[in-house]
């Protein structure tokens, strides 16, 4: 990839980011306040992979607010694809990135949001947020994972807690174009919040 290319390629990526907080935040039940590459967010959203040397990080994170999600907090990864292309290989990461998050720090990881302008995998649709589909991928990363190339080795090193958990969390949103302009207004939006922080005196 060119330097050029690699600069369309992270502008395309933090525009997703960021088109991504704004739908979230639409909803009135997101506080998406950690996005990279801005900062204070990098050292919220960047973990190390348990072997090899490197870090991984997730596009943006924050909190949920009301209901019982109130409070919990959560990390995503932002695709802005118009075609499904190898999106397949990036969400076998996602899902390896998510075990090690979980693994590492599961006080914070209470929820991993997979969100695309495409759907892909589609005849696996059914089974991508499945405990099996998540062992599956992990197994594929196997040597930052568990420091092995030994499928059956890091097989026995797999903490199925951890598996379930993670697959329990998972979120698939698949948005597009329109969908983003058919959300709620700014305006509408800061009355429900001063009804809220009301509520809550």
């Amino acid at each position: 990839m060119t330097r050029i290319e690699g600069e369309s390629a992270q502008a395309k990526g933090a525009d997703g980011a960021q088109r991504a907080k704004r739908w979230l935040e639409s909803t009135t039940r997101v506080n998406a306040q950690w996005v990279n590459p801005n900062p204070p967010a990098v050292a919220k959203l960047t973990f190390a992979w348990p072997h090899g040397g490197q870090n991984f990080s997730f596009d943006l994170g924050g909190t949920l607010k009301y209901g019982d999600y109130d409070g919990h907090e959560f990390f995503a990864e932002s695709k802005n694809y118009a075609e499904p292309s190898d999106l397949p290989k990036h969400y076998s990461k996602f899902l390896a990135q998510c075990y090690v998050a979980y693994d590492k720090m599961p006080s914070r990881a209470d929820h991993f949001m997979w969100i695309a302008w495409s759907p892909h995998s589609i005849t696996d649709w059914p089974k991508l947020t499945t405990a099996d589909y998540v062992r599956a991928h992990v197994l594929k990363h196997r040597e930052r994972v568990f420091g092995t190339d030994d499928e059956a080795e890091a097989a026995a090193l797999v903490d199925e807690g951890v598996v379930s958990a993670v697959a329990s969390r998972l979120w698939l949103v698949i948005l597009s174009t329109k969908q983003e302009t058919l959300v709620i207004s700014k305006e509408h939006r800061s009355v429900i919040e001063a009804y809220e922080t009301r509520k809550g005196e």
